[in-house]
């Protein structure tokens, strides 16, 4: 998305020679030059920065972790949840971090369209098969879960699913060919909790704070962790990474 004069951005500290290591490595600033895909920027005593490239500048900033439950809880989503929130809490602004726990899908439509403004990724923690996301007793199919994205959204959404099974086509591939999501990134089998922890956040970090594309965030993400091989990128319904 473009970035113009006046808007609000994000970029790491130390870009601005601030600390990086002071709460988030990221600062919120607002745009006050702008000279082809470059600009200038506040600094924290109101001076402008130098020129800065928007490659590394962050315009749609959040990540949303959404834990849907099941009646049988095993006691492994809220400590997974957690751990990504806990995560993020540390890697982005606290403003630009929520968890929400639900387990109806009236109640997702209800905090999707109250919370979609305020995020670019989609974290899902839940309980998931080759064709769908329970919510409570209830499995919902892909087809159904793509809709309940059709709140009024400018930009689409990368979707982190960490529920078991979800990388199958019949889920990902539909779910990813949904105009409101740009990547679906999920495990084509079942996945250890300690496992989807580590995915999800190093995918985050590599998109966030190395600024890496989905594809090599993903790659980065599934190096060298054990179990994470499973774990399939689709986008625009094709599987561009991860096993066939």
């Amino acid at each position: 998305m473009a970035i113009n004069i006046n808007d609000t951005v994000y970029l790491p500290r130390d870009i601005l020679g601030l600390d990086p290591n002071n709460a988030s490595p990221f600062f919120q600033t607002t745009v006050r030059e702008k000279q082809g895909k470059s600009v200038r920027v506040d600094h924290p005593d109101g001076s402008l920065s130098d020129f800065i490239g928007t490659k590394r500048i962050w315009k749609n900033f959040g990540i949303l972790i959404i834990r849907i439950g099941d009646f049988q809880e095993d006691y492994l989503l809220e400590p997974l949840a957690k751990s990504i929130l806990n995560y993020s809490r540390m890697l982005l602004p606290p403003d630009a971090v929520r968890l929400v726990e639900l387990r109806t899908v009236l109640e997702f439509s209800k905090l999707w369209e109250k919370f979609h403004g305020m995020c670019q990724q989609v974290v899902i923690v839940g309980h998931g098969s080759k064709k769908g996301i329970f919510f409570g007793d209830d499995e919902i199919a892909a087809a159904d879960f793509i809709k309940l994205f059709e709140a009024p959204n400018p930009q689409p959404k990368e979707l982190v699913s960490l529920a078991c099974n979800t990388g199958y086509a019949g889920f990902g591939q539909l779910v990813s060919n949904s105009k409101k999501i740009s990547h679906c990134i999920a495990p084509f089998h079942q996945v250890h909790g300690c496992v989807g922890s580590l995915f999800a956040a190093t995918y985050l970090h590599e998109r966030m704070l190395a600024f890496q594309s989905p594809k090599i965030a993903f790659k980065h993400a599934r190096k060298d962790l054990v179990g994470a091989t499973s774990f399939r990128l689709w986008e625009n319904g094709k599987l561009t990474a991860g096993p066939i």
